[in-house]
């Protein structure tokens, strides 16, 4: 798989479908922005957590996660296959 750098309106989309669809959810985390009241922090979500992907959501249970709240997505090994944070 190649590394990507999300730029392109629909690619975490793309991403999320591979994680959801591909059969393989239990091999994949996405990384998820949560505000904080000290700021923001990024918290695992495991591939089979996710129940859906439609509509601009991931579904959890009763949960709809925006798919702009996405800013990682790794396999279980640690490599980046999606991200959106920059480099520095």
């Amino acid at each position: 798989m190649v590394f990507s750098v999300g730029r392109r309106r629909g690619e975490v989309e793309e991403w999320l479908k591979r994680v959801f669809f591909g059969g393989k959810r239990s091999e994949y985390i996405v990384y998820i922005r949560f505000r904080t009241n000290t700021g923001e922090e990024y918290r695992p979500l495991p591939g089979d957590f996710i129940d859906d992907v439609r509509r601009g959501y991931i579904i959890v249970g009763e949960d709809k996660i925006p798919f702009h709240r996405v800013v990682e997505i790794r396999d279980k090994s640690g490599k980046i296959l999606y991200t959106r944070l920059k480099k520095h």
